[in-house]
């Protein structure tokens, strides 16, 4: 069985931006790595994943979407690209092909989205 990579974004110092890093670094399931990463920059160094996990507004669950699904963001300037720019810049050079997110809701319940995202991951279709 190849190991599944899951990319676990968020910042650590932002309460309500940091329960896709802690469920990171606490969920440990049989086939997949779970990796921290701080930085939407960060995505560049990897190509062989198949999942994101970050925290989202204006859900009510957790859920599984596609790059598609994400909103777009006006950028200003250099410190406005945002995991959605770094994610359409990859499938658009063809570093990624299509990458599943798991987004989590804001002040979500820990071990509630735990359990939640532990049942999508472990869906034998994806």
């Amino acid at each position: 069985m190849k190991t599944k990579k899951v990319l676990c974004f968020g910042n650590p110092f932002i309460p309500i931006d940091s329960l896709a890093i802690e469920i990171g670094k606490e969920l440990k399931l049989k086939g997949f790595e779970f990796v921290i990463c701080v930085s939407p920059q960060e995505i560049i160094q990897h190509t062989n994943f198949s999942f994101i996990l970050d925290v989202c507004e204006n859900i009510k669950k957790v859920s599984l979407i596609g790059i598609k699904d994400l909103k777009a963001n006006t950028l200003f300037t250099l410190h406005d690209f945002d995991l959605n720019f770094f994610l359409q810049l990859m499938k658009s050079i063809g570093r990624i092909d299509e990458v599943k997110i798991i987004a989590i809701p804001i002040n979500y319940d820990k071990q509630k989205a735990k359990e939640e995202i532990a049942k999508i991951l472990q869906r034998k279709n994806l």
